[in-house]
């Protein structure tokens, strides 16, 4: 079967779309697909082929359709370059589909503007939704029409989708939530060997968070938790664009926060052995924001699990549908002061619950989801 995966995104990419499209690519080529991922032509400061930035067993089928990166203009990243740059790539989709055959063929692609606007004969349309604003679906009605298939990454957005467009649409809904590849992590590193070449003290306690710094993540309420912290603890922040980076080694440095060590972001394959080299690990989302209560399905979750190490979870609704007190230790989001106490627990390790989390990461795998997708995409 032909499947085009197009992705209105910069790739590669240092974010976790970037990694959860590559796998996704990975997984349907290993199940015999023929597929082609369509991406505009942006300016990128990653020069590595997607095959070696993300550590994949082969090189992707790419075209990289022409568009006026306004993102990376004078209008920088506000909602006018957004747009204008959103409508030059689809006029570029649209030409370039132009120009292909009408053979039988699945578009699958996370862009509702896209999926809105996007028609081809005998081609049928997947829109996977991913993170969404307050009222996406009551202003993305006109999807119900044009999309064959959601794909949906929590039961949260199926519910919401059922509710504003009504119960129909469950019939062509899915819901798939991101995923890991295991088999790197079934072969563990040992956390000796992994502080050796990290260079990082035997004698500490390390907590480790990999990602974003932004607000909703909770990186800083979690460096906040380094103040109460015992002297042999250290909170590690691993991750975040330069500029964020930057404004978090500002707050460290104000605040005083010497029991807080700051990583700048490592490509993905390498988050793994920072994994390794860890105590516990920590998820402390921000229960302030939307996405973080509701919409998101963090990636870095299932990597923690398949880490073999204790994790520690704000408790909100979008957490607790992927994982139970089983696997994790649950916290109040935003709060520093839990957040540290479960730190003083979860160091001191728990062999059931981490087992429990690594068998449930293991029946959550990229190759899994694919051909869950794949045996709905046969009967478009």
């Amino acid at each position: 079967m032909k499947l085009y995966l197009i992705m209105n995104v910069r790739f590669p990419t240092e974010k976790a779309h970037g990694w959860q499209i590559a796998k996704m690519c990975e997984a349907f080529l290993d199940l015999g697909y023929d597929i082609t991922l369509v991406v505009p032509d942006r300016k990128n400061l990653i020069k590595e082929s997607a095959k070696l930035y993300y550590g994949l067993k082969t090189d992707l089928p790419i075209i990289k359709l022409p568009v006026v990166d306004f993102l990376s203009s004078r209008f920088g990243r506000s909602r006018l370059g957004f747009f204008l740059m959103e409508w030059t790539f689809i006029r570029s989709v649209f030409h370039w589909a132009k120009r292909l055959p009408d053979e039988q063929a699945v578009v699958f692609t996370r862009d509702q503007f896209l999926a809105e606007r996007f028609s081809k004969k005998a081609w049928k349309l997947a829109l996977e939704i991913h993170d969404v604003s307050e009222g996406f679906f009551e202003k993305h009605q006109s999807l119900v029409r044009s999309v064959d298939l959601f794909v949906m990454t929590n039961a949260w957005k199926k519910q919401e989708a059922m509710r504003i467009w009504g119960t129909a649409v469950a019939d062509k809904t899915i819901v798939s939530p991101n995923a890991i590849d295991i088999a790197p992590y079934e072969q563990p590193i040992a956390k000796q060997k992994a502080r050796q070449e990290l260079g990082w003290d035997d004698a500490l306690q390390y907590t480790v968070y990999t990602g974003h710094f932004y607000d909703w993540k909770g990186a800083y309420v979690l460096a906040d938790a380094s103040q109460k912290l015992n002297e042999e603890q250290r909170i590690v922040l691993i991750g975040g664009t330069d500029a964020d980076f930057a404004k978090m080694q500002t707050y460290v440095k104000t605040h005083g926060l010497e029991k807080v060590l700051l990583i700048p972001h490592v490509p993905q394959a390498e988050v793994r052995q920072y994994l390794a080299a860890a105590d516990c690990l920590a998820l402390p989302n921000s229960g302030k924001s939307w996405h973080s209560r509701f919409t998101t399905s963090p990636i870095k979750l299932w990597e923690y699990l398949a880490s073999k190490r204790p994790v520690i979870a704000s408790d909100l609704p979008a957490i607790r549908e992927l994982v139970t007190e089983r696997e994790v230790y649950f916290v109040p989001p935003d709060d520093a002061d839990e957040l540290a106490k479960a730190i003083h627990t979860a160091v001191k390790g728990d062999s059931v619950r981490v087992q429990a989390g690594f068998d449930l990461a293991v029946s959550n795998s990229w190759a899994q989801r694919a051909q869950k997708l794949s045996e709905v995409f046969k009967k478009l």
